[in-house]
């Protein structure tokens, strides 16, 4: 570990560096590897989870009519509501047949109206990457519903390297144990394919694709975390970066 002498070209994901740092420990809510960036959600203070597009707001563009059916495929889950004397009720139906879905409670995904606005409901879970679609068949006219994606927690800080259990060769903090999170200070990162990290460049989390869960200097369509590079890339496509605290 020459990194841990100063030598920045050698290092492993989740290491700290330097001796100014602070460290939390949360609950893993899913399995957490060392370097991946901890996310927790609103109002919760224990569970940590990793990089996820935990919300999908889906909008229709009209007003439901009579004689609409809206079919919901959500996580591969499938759903059909028929209209219900009002396009109002009608959305309540839907997020009570979402809510009703054992398949849907069973990975967490759950749905709410969205105050104000009666053509929106939302779709939101913990630790979980949500995909929602709705299309209307039937009645007079079809409205349709477009998508818009959002994560519903908030970065607290990366996976620490610790004394880990191993699997194939890899440690991660499994789900339901301890996971130790650097919430300030510096520590190394896995990079994306395609970043060019740098001293001192905004270093932002990637949510989606191939890539979730590592960093890259992209901010477009990726999650301001705070943080900072403080270096290249260096071996094993990682780099040092600074973390800022909860953003």
């Amino acid at each position: 570990m020459d990194k841990l002498y100063g030598d920045l070209g050698k290092a492993i994901a989740g290491q700290k560096f330097g001796l100014h740092d602070e460290t939390e420990t949360l609950v893993a809510g899913e399995n957490i590897y060392p370097g991946d960036p901890v996310f927790q959600n609103v109002g919760d203070e224990e569970v940590g989870y990793g990089a996820h597009i935990s919300g999908v707001t889906l909008t229709a563009s009209a007003a439901l009519v009579a004689g609409n059916n809206v079919a919901l495929t959500i996580n591969g889950v499938s759903l059909e509501v028929a209209f219900s004397e009002s396009s109002p009720e009608t959305f309540r139906k839907i997020v009570d047949a979402i809510n009703l879905s054992e398949d849907l409670r069973g990975i967490g995904i759950t749905a709410f109206q969205v105050e104000g606005n009666p053509l929106k409901f939302s779709l939101s879970g913990p630790g979980v990457t949500i995909t929602g679609t709705a299309t209307v068949t039937g009645g007079a006219s079809q409205a349709t519903f477009s998508s818009a994606t959002y994560t519903a927690a908030r970065f607290r800080g990366v996976a620490r390297h610790m004394e880990l259990s191993y699997r194939e060769g890899t440690g991660f903090y499994p789900a339901g144990v301890a996971v130790n999170v650097l919430t300030q200070g510096q520590i190394t990162v896995p990079v994306a394919d395609a970043a060019n990290p740098d001293n001192l460049k905004p270093a932002y989390v990637i949510l989606t694709g191939a890539n979730a869960g590592k960093f890259t200097d992209e901010s477009s369509g990726n999650y301001d975390c705070g943080c900072y590079f403080r270096s290249a890339r260096i071996e094993g496509n990682l780099a040092l970066i600074e973390v800022r605290g909860l953003k």
